[in-house]
């Protein structure tokens, strides 16, 4: 009994991995201020010990722009879990479906990536933790068109590659202005500058239908700083350079 128990609660090293994503192949916002995400990914154990009913798949879907910046993580600030209903050995694949409605919206259509992250958990037997660079596969990555309300763009070729947040000049004496595609349900953004010691020195808040705002960043000194924009589930984080 003593040694069936103790096999029963080894720890378990499992090489789990983001197989392939199937959908979405696009995103279409139905709203000014909705996008509706269903999403197929397979995931696969792909070495290691077995997985066990019960163990639970941890996940999180991530919108990025084509130059990396993020546009969204769902759930924000953690993961989705679902629990594993059959064992899983080597080879096998499971698909992870979800449907989402992220309550954003473009104003102009964009080539943008989508990524699923998953990793394995469990509830009694111990699990090694993947860490990098062994977990570089429990991240899969597609790139897709998020077109806007009115499917404006004659073809991928003509989608626009704008980043989704452009702020200008860079750098700065005086003034800035922030423009940005993204629309959202909220009823305001705001705006928020950090020095590099992480602290606020400037905080706006903008009505949800601004789509341009000047900022006045006379009375900042010198350096580098960090200008964050966010609205619900969207947010923006990029470097200003203030100049004297």
């Amino acid at each position: 009994m003593f040694t069936m128990a103790s096999a029963a609660f080894a720890q378990r090293t499992i090489d789990w991995s983001v197989d392939e994503i199937i959908s979405p192949t696009q995103l279409n916002s139905s709203q000014s201020n909705q996008t509706p995400i269903e999403v197929d990914a397979v995931l696969k154990l792909v070495s290691g010990d077995s997985a066990f009913a019960g163990d639970t798949v941890g996940y999180q879907i991530v919108l990025r722009s084509t130059t990396d910046q993020l546009i969204a993580a769902l759930p924000n600030g953690s993961v989705y879990v679902r629990e594993l209903h059959k064992d899983m050995g080597v080879g096998d694949t499971m698909h992870l479906k979800r449907n989402i409605t992220l309550n954003v919206g473009i104003t102009a259509s964009n080539n943008i990536k989508i990524q699923v992250m998953s990793i394995l958990l469990n509830r009694t037997n111990p699990i090694t933790p993947e860490v990098a660079p062994g977990n570089a596969n429990n991240l899969g990555s597609k790139n897709i068109v998020w077109w806007n309300k009115q499917g404006w763009g004659v073809s991928v070729a003509d989608v626009t590659l704008n980043d989704i947040v452009t702020i200008y000049p860079n750098p700065a004496t005086d003034n800035v202005a922030i423009d940005w595609e993204i629309t959202s349900g909220e009823n305001n953004r705001t705006v928020t500058v950090y020095d590099i010691n992480g602290r606020v020195v400037l905080n706006e808040s903008v009505n949800a239908d601004v789509f341009s705002q000047s900022l006045n960043v006379e009375g900042l000194e010198a350096g580098m700083y960090m200008v964050e924009v966010k609205n619900g589930e969207f947010t923006s984080t990029q470097k200003l350079q203030i100049m004297k």
